[in-house]
């Protein structure tokens, strides 16, 4: 396995996942060097985006995937997954089964089989039965993350990326707003608050695009090769993200080392109270990319970030 040259991995989830979803699509990229890892990072996207958001590529520019630059300059395994209805990855036959618990449950499904394949030695030649798993979670993918480890414990630490428990509240109709800080009525009220305002579970994502979520960005080829991420958005989290409060529960169950990494012009409100959105954690650190957007990995300060997770993973799994 040359550098950091990813291996695409194809994960059977009949069962897990919901009808019509058999097949979850991944992306494994293994350090050089020969050397065992000691985590594999796992790359959960947000709304309207692709596994390829941690790999953002173009033959005219380079140093834009944060996927290999932690394989390459770190060591680290990662693990980029389409989730269920996105990319590669199978649909259901019925996309309003994609709640934030089904597709929670499908990757940690995910997480732990390719970490049993890790572990004979498939990948590098290297059995590696120790590797501790740590999740990270771009916007709506933090928020999957969050609900992954709340329901399995799937990781052995969280960086939530432009994510926050406190939603979007500006973008809500005033029927989707009332259901702040209510998250069993907003779960069963979500089918039909989605098909008002989506009107089908899975619309074409337009996130990459959008000068409101992009900040701190000179090279234009760098936001075309974004656009090239995009992928259907998962409406039923993409939604549940924007609701104030709808995560609390699960956030406030989560008692491993958390990073929050947001950028100064990022859609998550004041950075300052998002430590506390997770009081069970006694090891929670928070970072400002300073003149970035929501969309951090096409910033032109982004390997500040992508360094500063990954010391932090050393941190905290050392």
């Amino acid at each position: 396995m040359a550098g950091a040259e990813p291996v695409r991995l194809q994960v059977e989830v009949t069962g897990v996942a919901p009808a019509g979803a058999e097949i979850i699509v991944a992306d494994l990229f293994w350090p050089p060097g020969g050397e065992a890892p000691r985590v594999l990072v796992c790359c959960l996207p947000g709304g309207g985006m692709t596994r390829r958001y941690f790999d953002v590529t173009d033959p005219a520019i380079v140093g834009y995937s944060v996927a290999r630059h932690l394989a390459g300059a770190h060591g680290m395994a990662v693990l980029t997954i389409d989730h269920v209805g996105v990319g590669d990855s199978d649909r259901p036959t019925d996309g309003y089964d994609l709640t934030p618990a089904v597709i929670a449950d499908v990757n940690d499904h995910v997480v732990r089989t390719v970490l049993a394949r890790i572990a004979t030695g498939e990948f590098g030649g290297v059995s590696t039965p120790s590797l501790l798993p740590v999740g990270l979670g771009h916007s709506m993918g933090g928020l999957l993350a969050v609900h992954q480890q709340a329901r399995h414990r799937s990781f052995a630490a969280l960086a939530l990326l432009g994510f926050a428990g406190g939603g979007l509240r500006s973008a809500l109709t005033e029927e989707e707003a009332s259901y702040a800080g209510d998250p069993d009525g907003l779960a069963a009220a979500l089918p039909a608050l989605v098909a008002a305002r989506f009107g089908r579970p899975l619309p074409q994502g337009g996130t990459a695009s959008s000068d409101f979520l992009i900040a701190g960005v000179s090279e234009p080829l760098a936001r075309q090769a974004l656009a090239r991420t995009q992928g259907p958005l998962l409406a039923m989290a993409g939604l549940t993200s924007m609701v104030p409060g709808s995560s609390a529960p699960a956030l406030e169950s989560i008692d491993v080392p958390v990073f929050f990494g947001v950028g100064e012009h990022d859609i998550t409100g004041d950075a300052r109270v998002l430590p506390g959105q997770v009081p069970a954690s006694a090891d929670v650190t928070l970072f400002v990319l300073a003149g970035s957007g929501h969309n951090h990995n096409i910033a032109d300060n982004r390997r500040q970030l992508w360094d500063r997770v990954a010391h932090w993973v050393v941190s905290v799994t050392g």
